[in-house]
């Protein structure tokens, strides 16, 4: 079987991102599975000029989608956006969505409409839809009209490269992901600020992996909230470096308002971390199975107390995180392989 996937360019310490780490993941089962694999790696953005994205991310994908149109037996799109060149291909055509763009959701306006055109483009085209989780699938049929049956739930595992080292802990918590608004990163402040009015929480750190568009007021908030010294902004780590980080911290502070899956709360128990999040957050109920549910700012830090206090507690918590984490995801590949064998019979049954 010939799969030609369309996907962003592959992960590496700068561009590390959820969608990068699933293109990452789909191409190495593929090859896994024995599946020929041919991928067209894209990004639409101004970074290395006009010309290099006119030529080299959209004329240079539409070639090979053509090329690709004599012998593929299935085009996978790896995330919403990778769709827009759908209309090039031939064979059955497959799109995982990670996300669905809400209404009142922070994003430019180029690349919304990306995004939006890319979505007409797989409803009229894709011949089946992946969501990477229940609650995923829910906001497809519910605000994209995408039909029940044409939608399957494959939930990906973690990264593999995630365990638990033999790292002493450090009196740190970590945010990791991007700063959006989504991501609710000043809530980390928040809930660092009033840890450190507390005696057991003498000299914590806060350490934030990532960047994005809100890191100017992250600075700002750091600053105005007397924090200054105690928040460490960091980047570009790789991914020997995040495990690492997950493994020397107390805890993960998930502060997002909704994920799509939320991959971050699966690496930091793969690695012995507990994770702490707000229960208003809307987040798929399969993978906070083993975090921690806080009321506000000042929930997570009673939480986080009294677990620090309860050493029995922490340990069940910790065990079970790496327990359940582990094994998430683990049918992906049979879900996978089902999905294209379908989608392959229905090829060849049509006249």
């Amino acid at each position: 079987m010939k799969v030609q996937i369309i996907r962003p360019l592959k992960e590496d310490t700068k561009k590390m991102s959820g969608i990068g780490y699933y293109a990452d993941f789909l191409e190495a089962q593929l090859e896994e599975m024995g599946c020929e694999v041919e991928s067209i790696d894209f990004e639409l953005n101004l970074d290395h000029g006009i010309k290099h994205m006119l030529i080299d991310n959209i004329l240079c994908p539409i070639l090979m989608a053509i090329r690709g149109r004599k012998d593929a037996d299935i085009v996978h799109a790896t995330a919403e956006h990778c769709s827009i060149f759908f209309p090039f291909t031939k064979a059955k055509r497959i799109v995982t969505f990670h996300h669905v763009l809400k209404k009142n959701e922070s994003n430019t306006r180029s690349w919304g409409f990306i995004w939006r055109m890319s979505v007409i483009i797989a409803k009229i085209s894709a011949d089946e839809f992946i969501a990477i989780s229940p609650l995923t699938k829910e906001d497809m049929i519910r605000t994209l009209h995408i039909p029940a049956e044409k939608i399957t739930v494959a939930m990906h595992p973690p990264k593999s490269e995630m365990f638990r080292e033999d790292v002493p802990k450090e009196d740190i918590v970590t945010f990791v992901g991007s700063f959006t608004e989504r991501k609710n990163p000043c809530a980390a402040l928040w809930v660092l600020k009033e840890m450190l009015e507390r005696p057991e929480f003498s000299g914590y750190r806060l350490v934030m992996c990532g960047n994005g568009p809100y890191r100017e007021e992250i600075e700002d908030a750091v600053s105005k909230m007397g924090l200054s010294g105690k928040v460490d902004m960091i980047s570009n780590l790789s991914v020997e470096e995040i495990r690492r980080l997950y493994g020397r911290s107390r805890f993960l502070l998930n502060t997002s308002s909704f994920e799509g899956l939320g991959i971050t709360t699966l690496e930091a128990q793969m690695c012995g971390t507990p994770v702490l999040y707000f229960e208003s957050a809307v987040m798929p109920p399969e993978v906070m199975v083993v975090a921690i549910p806080c009321r506000d700012e000042i929930d997570m830090v009673d939480k986080a107390s009294e677990l620090l206090a309860d050493g029995e507690r922490m340990a069940e918590v910790i065990e079970f995180g790496i327990e359940y984490s582990t094994r998430f995801g683990r049918d992906y590949n049979e879900k996978l392989g089902k999905i294209y064998r379908e989608n392959v019979d229905r090829a060849s049954e049509t006249p």
